[in-house]
């Protein structure tokens, strides 16, 4: 979806055989990330194809982002819970199929200590988890990592080691989800290591706004990956069957020049926008419980022993209702008189 990219080759996309293949493993897997050793071999396969043979190299690390980018919208799709508002009929409110997440706002204070220690240079620590407990709740924070070989972002599976340098900003090792350990990086804490950007279900495309930092999803002719990038410009569709139809014009903050319309499928938003979907549910609650409660006494008849309702036979006639009649009948003298062939 939206413009190749700048140098005019195409873009690079699986076909459906592939794709067929690669939804027959995830579900092997359970939905996990299946291991290193499998999608290479995926890799090799769809290379060696009549189709790509000799023209197209599939790379480990499209098979990889495949996989990735189908797990996110997997995980998006499990957090639907009923009880959905018409995003189409109210474009300025939030359809809530996602549980309002939990989610901690960006600290502009010290990182966790195991992340940073107070050492002069390399030292080994206890492998950490990727996801760590939040303190105010039982939820777990996920974080990604921006990779120096590539510019692209990739979830952390383990942060390995932490180091002090003597100049610049503390550094983590990090285990790239799905990578092995000759893919491991030392990374920028303050710069390249943040809370995991969340895939956009459908009705979440309303906190997706001109100015925002996404991560998108970009496909090119050598790679598919994720990078930051810049929302310029929102166009607002209206929903259907196949769910959100808005799209997005975004710069790539990696490359300035590089701009595309993309649809709400290839966006991840960041976390910090969580609570505009908190206003927007609370603000659509506030609609539904200021609506009048329907009047009680118009809805409950009045009891037979106090119903007092005349009967008159239908023979009979009232005379000041007569009278009235034939006086409403009679034209009044202060009517205006319209003139003949003024119609």
């Amino acid at each position: 979806m939206g413009r190749p990219p700048s140098n005019g080759s195409p873009a690079f996309r699986f076909n459906l055989a592939e794709v067929t293949e690669m939804e027959a493993v995830l579900k092997q897997h359970n939905t996990a990330m299946p291991g290193r050793d499998t999608l290479e071999a995926l890799a090799d396969k769809f290379s060696d194809t009549v189709e790509r043979k000799g023209k197209t190299v599939v790379q480990f690390k499209q098979i990889w982002n495949w996989f990735q980018n189908r797990r996110y919208a997997l995980r998006a799709s499990r957090n639907k819970v009923p009880g959905k508002l018409n995003v189409s009929s109210m474009p300025r409110s939030v359809d809530p199929t996602n549980p309002m997440r939990n989610v901690l706002p960006p600290s502009t204070g010290p990182k966790p200590p195991h992340m940073i220690g107070n050492l002069s240079g390399m030292t080994p620590a206890p492998p950490a988890p990727g996801a760590m407990r939040s303190g105010s709740d039982n939820s777990y924070l996920e974080f990604e990592a921006k990779s120096a070989r590539d510019g692209a972002w990739y979830d952390v599976q383990a942060f390995l080691a932490h180091r002090n340098l003597e100049i610049g900003d503390p550094e983590v090792q990090v285990r790239f989800a799905g990578f092995e350990v000759e893919e491991d990086e030392w990374i920028n804490v303050k710069r390249h290591v943040r809370q995991r950007s969340l895939p956009c279900e459908a009705s979440e495309c309303v906190a997706v706004l001109a100015g925002d930092l996404v991560l998108c999803f970009q496909e090119g002719k050598d790679q598919a990956l994720y990078f930051d990038a810049t929302v310029l410009d929102a166009q607002r569709r209206r929903h259907d069957v196949r769910g959100c139809r808005c799209r997005f014009l975004v710069r790539y903050s990696h490359d300035q020049s590089e701009q595309e319309i993309v649809p709400l499928r290839k966006i991840c938003r960041r976390p910090e926008t969580d609570y505009r979907l908190q206003q927007l549910h609370s603000a659509a609650n506030d609609f539904a419980n200021s609506k009048p409660a329907p009047d009680a006494a118009a809805k409950t008849p009045l009891p037979p022993s106090t119903a007092s309702v005349p009967i008159v036979p239908p023979d009979v006639k009232d005379p000041s209702l007569s009278a009235a009649s034939a006086t409403s009948a009679q034209p009044s003298s202060n009517a205006a008189t319209v003139p003949a062939g003024s119609a």
